[in-house]
């Protein structure tokens, strides 16, 4: 089931069109709209802007199905994962913020908490072509190295696929400055190589999936000791709609931050939308 956290900002009504989308090509053709009643939007204005996005689920064919919680322990966070089943079969579309002074698009952001959550999977989206209505139909896919390949994108790919018209897989094979301005020849073939076999096998796995492929599939590998500005530069050069990335795993806390703000420099820099994805 699609779940959509709606904070009932212009934003999340960008956002909920991703949701809709989504919802109109999974099974059950029903999607759950949760907001939490946080005092920030008088009821009729709550009451009229989920009306429009009703009216628009049904032109997809799409059951809206409208729920307001009260705040738990003053959480809209605590009330989301309390109301928001777990397990794979779940999948929560919820929105980054709109930058304001001093503030980041998704660190310390209910968004944020929730793709760090892990019951549920997650695609937060930050909307910048809002006239794209949900439907991005090219797509750049950085690829981290992850043993599982797309399966953890898969879920979330799946339901965007039917509209899709290319995708350009992308495979950093990233370094350190340091390391990258003193590589061997041999060591960056070396590199190469094995990004190339990574990503050799993940368009195979791809092209099995959506047999037969209905939409251009690309694939791309290099080295840089600057992964961000490598996603954004292909990102302007293809011309993409839509930079799908997974959220980082890892744990120790010094490379969780510095992937957060990379990140950050992604949903800030970039040219077109961004859904950060993760997977159970």
């Amino acid at each position: 089931m699609i779940y959509l956290a709606y904070d009932g900002s212009l934003n999340g009504d960008w956002v909920a069109r991703y949701a809709i989308r989504m919802a109109s090509r999974s099974p059950q053709k029903k999607l759950v709209l949760v907001h939490v009643l946080d005092g920030q939007m008088p009821a009729e204005r709550l009451a009229s802007k989920t009306g429009n996005i009703e009216a628009e689920s049904r032109t997809q064919q799409v059951e809206l199905i409208r729920r307001t919680y009260e705040p738990v322990k003053k959480s809209v966070f605590h009330s989301l994962i309390q109301t928001i089943p777990e397990g794979r079969d779940t999948i929560c579309v919820c929105g980054t913020r709109v930058r304001s002074r001093k503030k980041a698009y998704l660190a310390g952001t209910v968004s944020a908490k929730l793709l760090r959550h892990h019951r549920f999977k997650v695609l937060a989206v930050r909307v910048v072509q809002p006239g794209m209505m949900g439907n991005p139909r090219n797509f750049l896919m950085p690829l981290a190295g992850h043993p599982r390949k797309f399966q953890a994108a898969l879920p979330f790919f799946r339901l965007l696929a039917p509209d899709t018209e290319k995708v350009y897989l992308l495979r950093i094979m990233s370094v350190s400055s340091l390391r990258y301005h003193n590589l061997s020849l041999r060591h960056t073939h070396s590199l190469l190589r094995s990004g190339r076999a990574y990503i050799d096998a993940v368009a195979e796995e791809i092209a099995e999936t959506f047999q037969p492929c209905p939409f251009y599939l690309d694939t791309r590998v290099l080295v840089s000791d600057d992964w961000p500005k490598e996603i954004l530069m292909h990102a302007n050069h293809l011309k993409v709609r839509m930079i799908l990335l997974g959220a980082s795993e890892r744990t120790l806390p010094a490379r969780f931050f510095y992937y957060d703000n990379a990140l950050e420099r992604i949903l800030e820099q970039t040219p077109c939308d961004v859904g950060v994805y993760r997977g159970l």
